[in-house]
């Protein structure tokens, strides 16, 4: 006796239509993040209207806010995607490096690069920054968020050299707060700052305040 078929009918795969439309999408706003990067470069914030970047990614304006709506979110998402290029790259480097004395150099020469080879981001940060500071108070959460990143990352570099959770975290704040002091004092007077004598003063005292409290706890 035969077994009877299996009524249970199974509808042939279909190719989706949402997957390329999404590629696509991902790929455009690549694109126009991209074109707004190079414009900032070469013409400033004022100078990067949301036109310029229209027609420097090949797509039309109505494109550009359909993917970010605004001039100032389109901003911000290239700080976002800087710093998850730079969280991905260069800082994954800098914390694969044995020696805190070995982080140390290659973040200043990190710093150093990025002010010298970098002027897009010479021209944003400080406009968010200061934008942030007049009352809007969505961008500066998102502001907010981005440097938060920025002090964990800080925080993880130093966790084999300090152990205290609090401390690790003033450091981080004191060592962006001078960064971000550094940044601001060569964008209004680049051929006054000596970066590298700077780095090692600061060196230089760290080891100090180090070996001074080597000293104490052998002392105690």
């Amino acid at each position: 006796m035969k077994a009877a078929k299996s009524s249970t009918h199974v509808p042939p795969v279909r190719p989706t239509t949402d997957r390329p439309r999404q590629e696509r999408g991902v790929r455009t706003e690549a694109a126009i993040l991209e074109a707004t990067m190079r414009l900032l470069a070469t013409r400033g914030v004022y100078g990067t209207s949301l036109e310029a970047v229209a027609e420097a990614a090949g797509v039309a304006k109505s494109s550009v806010l359909w993917h970010f709506g605004s001039k100032e979110e389109l901003l911000l998402r290239v700080a976002e995607h800087v710093f998850d290029e730079v969280a991905r790259g260069p800082v994954r480097q800098i914390l694969a490096l044995p020696t805190i004395e070995e982080r140390d150099e290659a973040t200043w020469r990190f710093f150093s690069e990025t002010l010298h080879q970098r002027p897009e981001l010479r021209r944003l940060i400080p406009y968010l920054i200061f934008e942030s500071a007049e009352g809007r108070p969505e961008l500066r959460e998102r502001l907010q968020q981005l440097y938060r990143g920025i002090r964990e990352l800080y925080e993880s570099g130093l966790r084999e050299v300090v152990a205290d959770p609090a401390q690790r975290r003033r450091l981080a704040m004191i060592s962006i707060a001078t960064f971000d002091g550094l940044f601001l004092q060569w964008l209004l007077e680049p051929e006054a700052v000596d970066l590298d004598a700077l780095h090692r003063e600061l060196r230089q005292s760290w080891e100090q305040r180090l070996g001074a409290r080597k000293g104490k706890g052998r002392r105690a």
